[in-house]
Formats: structure tokens, C-alpha cells, sequence
């Protein structure tokens, strides 16, 4: 009896370690999930997650085109993989954020063998960094949504970088909205539309503090809404700075006010409308 609870032991100790190998075991706080739309067209497709040579994660998709990958990354770009016994092909270079999900409408085009995504949805928990963390994300496809249930949404100390280079943004639900201090920076920059609200200080900067909210390089419809429902749309402290550059229409309000400014601080508002 001993003998067999021993063996048992062992083969479900070894079954785990062979997930793990495989990638196929699915834990982390980082989500692939999305739906190939031509998903029929395919027999056993299976959907793959690798950073470099590394398998992180995969699944089968099922017979509504559905996957979900559950994973962890060291180096923040991983690359999906598609394999069936008719299609094998990558879409490498994906940046992903721990505590977010990434959701992909996919189709598989076979002649040339590429995927296309077709829409790219990003869902991030609120972010709070300090010291010398780093967020660089520069995908013109995503649409960036953070949605912060009443607490606060992104916070930036030390010398801490976040920074999205991405198609929209909407920062929402939030306590306060941004926040940057000591040299904490934040740049967030769209092609399109961004919204942060919060209620209290949509944008607040403290210290040596740096916020930018504007347009990419390449703007498509640049336009951007910030709103504070107790409080100030940007509150400025310290030697900090904030610089809005709006390609098009731009709003800031607070039901305090519209911007506040003590000590040293500067804030660039540029053709922004102000109103409380």
C-alpha cells in the first residue's frame, strides 16, 4: 500500500513538472486572451505563447474560436504562436504588463501565412511604481483601458518611468487619475482619444513630478478629455510639470477648478478648454 501511494506520488509530481516544462501549466498574472474568427478553417489549433525560445503557456482553441493564456514574462515582449496541421505562424514583438490582459480579435490568413489582428484591447489593473521601475509600451494597434473601481488608478515615485505609446487611452473610475512625484515621470501618448477621470485630482503632480497626456508622432484623431468630480482636473505642486499637447479637441475640468498651481510648478495646457 505504501508502495503504490509512493509511486502515485511521484507520477503526479513528474506530471506537474511536465506541465511546467511545456508551458502548458498557465499561472502568472499576464492574460493572452482572444478569438480567431476563422477558427473552422483549422483541425487541433493551438495557441502559443513564447518568450524567445521559451514556451510559457498554450491552449487549444475551442470550437468558438476562444483561447485564454495565463502566464509570467521577465522581459515584458513575448510572441503568439498559431499551430495546426495545416497553418503555423507568429506574431512576434507583443508587450505585455504584469496584472493585465490583452485581448485579440485574430484572423488567420493562409496565402501568405500571417495573422492579423484585427482588433487589440489591453485591460490593466491600476499601476503604483517606485524606485526605478519601467514600463515603455509602444504598440499603435491597442487600445489601452484602465478602470480603477474607485481606487487610485496609476502612480509614478523615485525615478520611476510609465509610459504608453498606444491608439487610445481611457483612465477611469478612478480616486485620483495620475499621479507622479518625487521624479517619478508619466507620459501617455495616443493616436486617437484619451480620457482620464478621477474623483478627486484627475492629474496630480508633486516634487520634481513629469506628466505629459498628448499625441503620438503620427496622430490619427488626437483628443483628449480630463475631468475631476470633487476636485482639480490638473493639480500641479513642487517644481513639478505637466504638458498637455492635444492634436485636436481638448477639455479640462474640476468641480474646484480646472487647474491649480502652487510653488514652482508649471503647467502647459495648450488650446485645452478649462471650465468647473
Amino acid at each position: 500500500m505504501r508502495k503504490n501511494i509512493i509511486i502515485g506520488t511521484i507520477i503526479f509530481v513528474m506530471s506537474l513538472v511536465m506541465l511546467g516544462c511545456d508551458g502548458t501549466g498557465n499561472s502568472g498574472d499576464i492574460v493572452i486572451e482572444g478569438t480567431v474568427s476563422n477558427s473552422f478553417l483549422f483541425e487541433n489549433l493551438r495557441a502559443i505563447v513564447l518568450e524567445g525560445n521559451i514556451r510559457l503557456g498554450s491552449q487549444n482553441v475551442d470550437a468558438q474560436g476562444n483561447f485564454e493564456i495565463r502566464f509570467r514574462s521577465s522581459t515584458g515582449v513575448v510572441t503568439l504562436r498559431f499551430e495546426s496541421t495545416t497553418f503555423n505562424a507568429e506574431r512576434p514583438n507583443i508587450p505585455v504588463v504584469n496584472q493585465s490582459t490583452t485581448n485579440l480579435d485574430i484572423t488567420l490568413q493562409q496565402s501568405p501565412v500571417v495573422i492579423i489582428i484585427d482588433r487589440w484591447q489591453v485591460f490593466q489593473d491600476p499601476i503604483s511604481f517606485s524606485g526605478t521601475q519601467a514600463i515603455n509600451y509602444n504598440e499603435s494597434q491597442a487600445e489601452f483601458n484602465l478602470d480603477g473601481d474607485g481606487g487610485n488608478c496609476m502612480f509614478s515615485g523615485g525615478t520611476s518611468v510609465i509610459s504608453y505609446s498606444v491608439r487610445s487611452i481611457s483612465i477611469i473610475n478612478c480616486r485620483e487619475g495620475v499621479r507622479a512625484q518625487s521624479s517619478g515621470s508619466i507620459i501617455l501618448n495616443a493616436d486617437e482619444g484619451i480620457e482620464i477621470s478621477g474623483n478627486r485630482d484627475a492629474i496630480l503632480t508633486l516634487d520634481d513630478g513629469f506628466v505629459e497626456v498628448g499625441q503620438t508622432s503620427n496622430p490619427i484623431n488626437n483628443t483628449i478629455v480630463i475631468q475631476s468630480f470633487n476636485q482639480f482636473g490638473i493639480n500641479a505642486a513642487g517644481s513639478s510639470f505637466v504638458d498637455i499637447i492635444p492634436q485636436n479637441q481638448c477639455s479640462i475640468s474640476g468641480s474646484r477648478d480646472a487647474v491649480n498651481v502652487s510653488g514652482s510648478a508649471t503647467v502647459n495646457t495648450s488650446t485645452c478648454t478649462l471650465s468647473n
